[in-house]
């Protein structure tokens, strides 16, 4: 096995940076069917229904990706997005942080915060600049926080700003029991994972923006990623950057099945060994 550096993997296979950091990079985003279709509806219940915009998905399915992809759609169409993410749990400690992420001044209460919100949203739609809130892993918040990001969207109480809340699963769940928010709510989709073709494609589109265009991964391989991980891209991201190093370091030209199975085996036999620890 090859002795290589933490950084000369990606020399050895002809990449100009790391194509498979856990870290949401715009510029590697793919856009896959599910992907492009959650954006649509988002840009679609925010421009031209106002409300609240549910997005639901699991840990590492690309909803900060989503975002992401949000404000740059939106800021070409001369609205800006507010992004909000990992909220504190209450009201006015939510109202305060989308404040400041506004560019206010914090509040020590959530009437304050709230007057203070719609006196900024009221500038910018002054401004020609209507804003649009987006709250990550808003599973986090409690009732009373999501019912004021409801009153945010209320026309009749003045500027308003239509707001998408994303955040895992059971977000679905919390907004379904509090009434009048989900009567609120404009559009609701749920990411999926991808599948086996999506897979292939993602990680063939991730070495094309690192400066890799011809295949590296064979097929076989990319079919054992997504068995193993679901399609869940960061799943995904972590066990091709593990499989190009190793790959690197045994001086392979390809990223087979064989070397993927190795890190999946290998990783199996850690967390077994882990929870026969812990069972004793």
């Amino acid at each position: 096995m090859t002795d290589i550096g933490s950084a000369g993997y990606l020399h050895h296979w002809a990449l100009a940076e790391a194509p498979f950091l856990l870290e949401p990079d715009h510029r590697f985003a793919y856009e896959r069917n599910d992907h492009r279709e959650g954006l649509a509806r988002m840009v679609f219940g925010l421009t031209q229904l106002g409300g609240l915009v549910l997005i639901t998905g699991e840990i590492g399915c690309g909803k900060t990706m989503l975002v992401q992809s949000l404000e740059r759609l939106l800021a070409g169409g001369g609205r800006r997005v507010v992004s909000v993410s990992n909220p504190p749990r209450t009201a006015a400690a939510l109202l305060s942080a989308m404040l400041v992420a506004a560019g206010g001044e914090p509040a020590s209460s959530a009437a304050r915060a709230g007057t203070r919100l719609r006196g900024l949203l009221a500038e910018s739609e002054a401004a020609g600049v209507p804003t649009v809130f987006a709250v990550d892993e808003a599973q986090r918040l409690d009732p009373r926080a999501i019912d004021e990001l409801r009153l945010l969207t209320n026309p009749g109480d003045g500027p308003t700003a239509p707001t998408v809340l994303l955040g895992q699963p059971e977000l679905s769940g919390k907004i379904n029991r509090q009434r009048q928010v989900s009567q609120r709510v404009v559009v609701r989709f749920h990411l999926q994972p991808m599948g086996p073709d999506e897979v292939d494609g993602y990680i063939a589109h991730r070495l094309a923006v690192a400066g890799r265009r011809d295949r590296l991964f064979t097929t076989r391989a990319t079919r054992a990623i997504h068995a193993d991980t679901g399609g869940v891209p960061r799943l995904v991201n972590l066990l091709c950057a593990n499989a190009l190093f190793v790959g690197a370091a045994r001086d392979d030209d390809r990223v087979d099945a064989d070397t993927v199975g190795d890190l999946i085996e290998d990783r199996n036999r850690a967390q077994a060994l882990a929870d026969g620890d812990g069972a004793a």
